[in-house]
């Protein structure tokens, strides 16, 4: 696996260059270019915000912000994971003319999203800014942590899919209803203390990303209830980091195992 990775850290430039191209293909001819990149999330926002607000009311102080930071991290890891399992099929032809390890390009898909996502970001830190929310700057420290953790979780799934997908072209239908699925089952348009069910809570504690909406929400926007920012659940991220590691070293093993035979596949 080091002499892997190592290996990997040599074609650095092409997984660079891979995501500065999928960065300008997602954006080529459009009108707004990377400020896309805020349009999507503000009008989903807008929209949910409208839906939860005044169609169906609910108790959610500072609504706007608690529903972008859940979408922003939901669709960082949807896109990441869509994106990731055609990575190696759209690029069929490269893969059998030239040899280069065809980690990088999954890789290279999940990591322009996760570019797309802190481009993002700066939304958030307006409207926290708008409601006058007071965030110290040790919870920020936290950030890293959780968007490590975030990424390690799309990488690994990534990885195990886009290489199923080599072999097994309905991967993706299939990866589309069990997304849906995952939606609902993740805290991103409701919250926590909705869930009073005790299944409903066991699914959320089995749920990485629902630690990691929360951790977000946590350091940027407070409690449901108007309670300031403070530091995530440190059990419960550190739980989500192993999880997210774990799933990583798996998605890199099987992707390492089966990509000896996409040649023939493709």
């Amino acid at each position: 696996m080091v002499s892997n990775l190592q290996l990997v850290f040599r074609y650095r430039e092409l997984v660079r260059n891979l995501t500065l191209r999928d960065l300008k293909v997602r954006y080529r001819n459009s009108l707004f270019g990377f400020l896309w990149a805020w349009g999507n999330p503000l009008m989903m926002t807008l929209v949910f915000t409208i839906v939860f607000q005044v169609v169906a009311p609910n108790a959610i102080v500072n609504y706007p912000l608690f529903i972008l930071i859940g979408w922003l991290a939901w669709n960082f890891t949807t896109s990441g994971i869509s994106d990731g399992i055609g990575s190696i099929v759209s690029n069929a032809n490269l893969v059998k003319k030239i040899w280069f390890p065809r980690i990088v390009l999954p890789a290279s898909a999940v990591l322009a999203n996760s570019l797309n996502f802190l481009l993002a970001l700066p939304l958030v830190v307006a409207l926290v800014l708008y409601y006058r929310i007071e965030i110290q700057p040790a919870l920020l420290l936290y950030l890293p942590v959780i968007f490590i953790s975030q990424l390690a979780l799309v990488m690994g799934i990534s990885f195990l899919l886009s290489a199923a997908n080599v072999y097994y072209r309905d991967t993706g239908v299939i990866t589309g209803v069990v997304l849906t699925a995952w939606f609902f089952l993740t805290p991103v348009f409701y919250a926590v203390p909705q869930l009073t069910e005790s299944y409903s809570r066991l699914v959320y504690y089995l749920n990485p990303m629902a630690s990691i909406i929360e951790a977000y929400r946590n350091i940027f926007y407070g409690s449901t209830a108007g309670g300031p920012p403070a530091p995530p659940d440190l059990g419960f991220l550190l739980r989500t980091l192993v999880t997210s590691f774990a799933i990583l070293i798996v998605g890199y093993l099987s992707f390492t195992q089966l990509s000896k035979k996409f040649g023939e596949e493709l």
